[in-house]
C-alpha cells in the first residue's frame, strides 16, 4: 500500500515543486523595480516640483514687492528733482499769508501724487482711494516753513520736522548714515499697518537742507500679492532690517522675529537652509530686497513628499506589466488548481453532500497535493457525520434522562394539593400571614413549572416573579418592587423563568450588605421589533464591562459555572444568570440575551428577546 501511494505521488507534479521558483523570482523582481522606481519618482520629481513652486512664489513676491517700493522711490525722486516744487519750497516771503497760495499748490501735488497707484483699491472703484500718504516735513530754510503746522502727523500734507527730531529713522537720515531709511508704524487714530519710506530734500542751487520727503504705502497693499502667491503648505516673512515682521500670513505686524532660531542664522543676502520648526524640519529660502529688508518662504519639509500623479501612472504601469508577466506563469495554476479547489468547495457547500444524499463528486486534476485534499475531504465527511449522529443521539438522550429526572422528583398535583392543604389549614388556624406565603409559593412553583412548556406569556412570567418577590418582602425589612409593563405587551410570549432568577440575584448578591431602602424595578418595553425587559436594583452594584465579557464566555462545564461567579443564585435552584442568558440563545439566537448596563448606583441587566404577541 505505501508503494503505491508513493509510486501515485511520483506519477504526478508537485503543486510546491511546480510553483515556488516562478513566483518566488516573480515577487522578489517586481517587488524590487516597483519599490525603486517610485522612491526614485518620489524623491526627485515631488522635490524638484515643489521647491520649484516654492521659488516662482517667491520671486513671484520678490518681484511686486520690489516693484511697490520703487514706485515709492519714484515718487520721492520725482518731489526731489521736480523744478516746480523746488521754487515752491526756495521761495522768500515777507508775510506768511503771501505763501498762501504757493502752500495750498504744494499741497495740491502732493495729494495728486498721492493717487498714483491703484495697488490699495480696496474700496467702490467709483471713489478715488489714496494710494500712498506723501508727505513733506518742512524746515527753517524752506519759505513755506511759517505756514505748515506745528506737529507732523502722518497723512499727505506739509508740516514742521519740529517733533521728528526724535525719531531713530529721522536721525539716521540726518546724520547722513542713510540716504533713504525705511520703517514700519501704526498709523494713527485707526492703527493701519504702513510702510515708510524718507529721503532728505536740498537745494538744487545751495544744497541747503529743505525739509524730509516721506511716502507711506498701507501694508494692506501688499495682501493681494500674498494671496496671490499662496502656498498649500507653509507661509510667508516680510522682515525690515530689525528683523521686525512688516506682513506674514502667521504673526502680526511689527511682531520682533530676531529670536527665531532660523531668522537669527539667516547669513548672506540670499540663499536657503534647513532648520526643525516646532518639532518638524523646515525649508527656509531668503531674498533680500534693495532697501535692505528680508523676503522669507518657511515650507515643511513634509510637504515635499507628497504624492503625485507620476507615481500613481508608475506604479499603475508596473503592476499593469506585472499582471501580464504574472498572467504568463499563473495561466496553469488557474487551470489545474484554482478550477478543481473552486469545484471542491462548491460541492461541500452543497446540503446534498453534507447530508450524505449524493457522493462528493471525483475529480482527477494530475496534481498530487488537489487530488489528495478531494479523496480526504471525502473521509473526513463520513467521520464527521458518524461524529454528529453518535454526540447527537447522545445529548438526545442525556436530556431526556435529566428530564425524567425531574418528572420523577416533582409531582406537580402532590405539591399544589399539599400546598392547598397547608393554606386550608392556615386559614382555619387565621394564621393569614402563612396562608399569603403558602399562596405566593404556590404561584412560583405553578408558573415556574409551566407544565414542562418552554414558553410562557409574560403576564404568567410577571405573575411568577410577583410571588416571589412577595415572599421575600416578607422575609426583608425594606424591600420595595415595582413592575410597569403595560397591558399590551402582557400577551407577549417569552422563555420562561426569565425574571425571577435575575430577582433572585438582586436580592442575594446586591442586598447582601443592606436591610434598609431595597428597591427592585422591572420594566417592560418593545424596542426595534425586540422586547426588553429590564431588572434593576439600588444594591452594591458591579462592573457592567465585566459582566457583559463574561456572559460572551462559553461556559466550560455546569459544574464549573455553578462556581464562577456568573451563577448568582442558589445552587439548589439549578439556574443562574448565565443559564438564563444560554437558555434564550438557545431558543431565539445568539444574538439576543442578557446584558449589562452600566448605572450610577446599584445593577441593570437588561434581557432581549425577539417580540412574539403570539405563541410562537
Amino acid at each position: 500500500m505505501m508503494t503505491m501511494q508513493l509510486r501515485k505521488r511520483n506519477s504526478k507534479s508537485g503543486l510546491l515543486s511546480r510553483l515556488s521558483l516562478p513566483i518566488f523570482v516573480l515577487i522578489v523582481t517586481f517587488i524590487a523595480l516597483f519599490t525603486t522606481a517610485a522612491s526614485y519618482i518620489l524623491i526627485r520629481v515631488q522635490n524638484d516640483h515643489t521647491l520649484q513652486m516654492a521659488e516662482q512664489s517667491m520671486k513671484f513676491l520678490h518681484r511686486n514687492i520690489q516693484y511697490q517700493f520703487d514706485t515709492m522711490n519714484n515718487v520721492a525722486a520725482f518731489i526731489l528733482s521736480n523744478q516746480s516744487i523746488e521754487n515752491l519750497l526756495e521761495a522768500n516771503y515777507q508775510e506768511t499769508f503771501e505763501a498762501a497760495d504757493n502752500y495750498y499748490t504744494l499741497e495740491t501735488n502732493l495729494q495728486n501724487l498721492s493717487l498714483l497707484s491703484l495697488l490699495n483699491d480696496v474700496e467702490s472703484p467709483d471713489v478715488a482711494q489714496q494710494s500712498y500718504v506723501v508727505s513733506l516735513a518742512l524746515e527753517p530754510g524752506s519759505g513755506l516753513y511759517q505756514m505748515a503746522p506745528d506737529d507732523y502727523y502722518p497723512i499727505t500734507g506739509i508740516f514742521k520736522n519740529g517733533d521728528l527730531r526724535g525719531q531713530e529713522w529721522f536721525h539716521k537720515l540726518s546724520s547722513g548714515e542713510s540716504q533713504n531709511v525705511w520703517w514700519g508704524q501704526k498709523k494713527d487714530p485707526i492703527n493701519a499697518a504702513m510702510i515708510y519710506s524718507a529721503r532728505k530734500k536740498t537745494s538744487l542751487k545751495d544744497g541747503r537742507s529743505l525739509g524730509t520727503v516721506i511716502i507711506g504705502a498701507d501694508t494692506r497693499s501688499l495682501k493681494s500679492m500674498f494671496d496671490n502667491a499662496h502656498m498649500e503648505k507653509g507661509y510667508h516673512l516680510l522682515l525690515d532690517e530689525t528683523n521686525r515682521v512688516i506682513y506674514s500670513e502667521r504673526y502680526e505686524f511689527l511682531e520682533h522675529a530676531g529670536d527665531f532660531p532660523y531668522v537669527s542664522s539667516l547669513k548672506g543676502t540670499k540663499g536657503a537652509l534647513l532648520t526643525r520648526i516646532d518639532g518638524e524640519n523646515h525649508r527656509v529660502m531668503f531674498e533680500t530686497l534693495k532697501n535692505g529688508w528680508k523676503l522669507l518662504s518657511v515650507v515643511p519639509e513634509s510637504h515635499f513628499s507628497r504624492y503625485t500623479f507620476a507615481i500613481s501612472a508608475l506604479g499603475a504601469a508596473t503592476a499593469l506589466a506585472a499582471l501580464l508577466v504574472a498572467g504568463f506563469w499563473l495561466r496553469r495554476i488557474v487551470v489545474r488548481v484554482t478550477v478543481p479547489i473552486t469545484r471542491l468547495v462548491s460541492a461541500i457547500q452543497r446540503p446534498e453532500v453534507v447530508e450524505f444524499k449524493m457522493p462528493l463528486p471525483y475529480q482527477h486534476t494530475g496534481i498530487y497535493e488537489v487530488d489528495e485534499l478531494n479523496q480526504k475531504f471525502a473521509a473526513m465527511l463520513v467521520t464527521l457525520h458518524s461524529l454528529i449522529e453518535k454526540s447527537f443521539t447522545e445529548e438526545i438522550e442525556r436530556q431526556q434522562l435529566q428530564l425524567e429526572l425531574l418528572h420523577a422528583q416533582i409531582n406537580p398535583h402532590f405539591l399544589y394539593n399539599t400546598l392547598d392543604l397547608i393554606n386550608c389549614r392556615a386559614i382555619m388556624a387565621g394564621d393569614q400571614e402563612t396562608s399569603e406565603i403558602v399562596r405566593s409559593l404556590a404561584n412560583v412553583f405553578r408558573y415556574g413549572l409551566n407544565r414542562g412548556y418552554t414558553w410562557i406569556s409574560l403576564e404568567g412570567e410577571v405573575k411568577q416573579v410577583e410571588a416571589y418577590l412577595h415572599i421575600q418582602k416578607m422575609m426583608m425589612d425594606d424591600l420595595t418592587v415595582d413592575i410597569l409593563v403595560s397591558d399590551e405587551l402582557l400577551s407577549a410570549n417569552i422563555v420562561h423563568l426569565i425574571l425571577q432568577p435575575l430577582a433572585e440575584n438582586a436580592i442575594i448578591h446586591g442586598f447582601a450588605d443592606r436591610h434598609t431602602g431595597c428597591r427592585i424595578t422591572i420594566t417592560a418595553r418593545v424596542k426595534r421589533d425586540n422586547l426588553v425587559l429590564r431588572v434593576e436594583d439600588n444594591g452594591r452594584g458591579c462592573d457592567a464591562n465585566t459582566m457583559n465579557r463574561m456572559l460572551q464566555e462559553q461556559p466550560e462545564r455546569d459544574t464549573n459555572m455553578k462556581h464562577s461567579g456568573m451563577m448568582h443564585s442558589s445552587i439548589g435552584s439549578g439556574y443562574g444568570t448565565m443559564n438564563v442568558h444560554r437558555r434564550i440563545q438557545l431558543h431565539v439566537g445568539e444574538s439576543y440575551g442578557l446584558r449589562y448596563v452600566a448605572v450610577e448606583a446599584g445593577t441593570c441587566v437588561e434581557v432581549v428577546m425577539p417580540y412574539h404577541p403570539e405563541q410562537p
